[in-house]
């Protein structure tokens, strides 16, 4: 999991999951990075070729408290809250894609790993070129693979970012060589509700009162509806999928 390494925790600006150590890193932040934590167990005995590394498909979120918006700066907590994600500090790729026009992106060259900022705003995250950066070093030092930070915080309907579905993990999946043969094109999903559903309503989360595995987002008046996982149905009491 080589993500998580700096968030609204933390005193001062960093990024979620940079692959080298950085010049701002003093102490034991030395080790706050994606290759220090594949090498270490690489280096404890583990093989290589049993190594998968995190990829991340989302960001971490900082308030800063001064004009400085280089990392390292000072912070007073977590950013706020993503319009679907709703927790504070952290943002889903796509929450990221609707914040970057507005903002200014920046290059962390020694940890090959992007940052954006805009007001007292600043998030750490993943893109594309990361990406290109994190699998060279994967390839170069063996390790038997990657694995993702999830599934639906990657634009995957691809309304967000104008990359197309699923741009990182698919670039992943490119960069990696991996193919998917024999691939079942599955069932379309049942028509979604009209874009009105969240209309007058609370932000928050809503069961379909005619299809018990789906559910509904809804963030500002927008309405994005979601489905369990096979077997699972929403459940009120805990506003998530729960076994019937």
């Amino acid at each position: 999991m080589t993500y998580d390494f700096h968030g609204g925790w933390d005193t001062s600006t960093g990024h979620n999951s940079p692959l080298h150590q950085g010049s701002a890193d003093h102490g034991e932040l030395i080790y706050f990075n994606t290759e220090f934590a594949m090498k270490y167990w690489r280096d404890n005995g583990v093989p290589a070729e049993k190594l998968i590394m995190g990829f991340p498909t989302y960001g971490r979120t900082m308030r800063l408290t001064s004009a400085d918006v280089s990392v390292g700066a000072p912070i007073s907590g977590p950013g706020s809250v993503g319009p679907y994600t709703r927790e504070a500090g952290f943002w889903a790729y796509y929450e990221i894609c609707t914040f970057l026009p507005e903002a200014t992106t920046s290059w962390i060259e020694d940890q090959k790993v992007p940052y954006a900022y805009k007001g007292n705003e600043w998030v750490g995250f993943d893109n594309i070129e990361s990406y290109e950066h994190k699998v060279a070093f994967l390839k170069a030092n063996g390790f038997g693979g990657a694995m993702v930070w999830a599934l639906d915080l990657d634009d995957f309907l691809g309304n967000f970012c104008s990359e197309g579905s699923y741009p990182l993990i698919s670039k992943l999946k490119s960069l990696l060589g991996l193919q998917t043969p024999g691939c079942i094109t599955p069932e379309p999903p049942k028509p979604t509700p009209p874009s009105t559903f969240c209309e007058g309503k609370a932000d928050g989360i809503y069961g379909d009162p005619d299809d018990p595995s789906r559910f509904f987002e809804c963030a500002n008046g927008n309405t994005v509806a979601k489905r369990c996982a096979e077997g699972l149905v929403f459940d009120e009491n805990c506003k998530c999928c729960n076994w019937p």
